[in-house]
C-alpha cells in the first residue's frame, strides 16, 4: 500500500493541523470498504493520528 514516494500527503493532524505524509504512517490497513487507511504520528504535536480522516 505505501507508495514510492515518502512525501506523499496523506491529510492532515486533527490536533494541530500539520501535514501527514507517508514518512510518518505506522501502521496501514484496508478498510472494510476496501480503502486504504493509515495511523500516523504527526510530526507537529506527536500525536497518533488518522490524517485521512481529519
Amino acid at each position: 500500500m505505501t507508495p514510492d514516494n515518502p512525501e506523499t500527503v496523506r491529510g492532515t493532524c486533527s490536533f494541530c493541523g500539520d501535514t501527514v505524509t507517508d514518512r510518518h504512517a505506522i501502521i496501514e490497513y484496508e478498510t472494510d470498504s476496501g480503502r486504504p487507511g493509515v495511523w500516523a504520528e504527526c510530526p507537529g504535536c506527536g500525536e497518533i493520528v488518522d490524517p485521512t480522516h481529519a
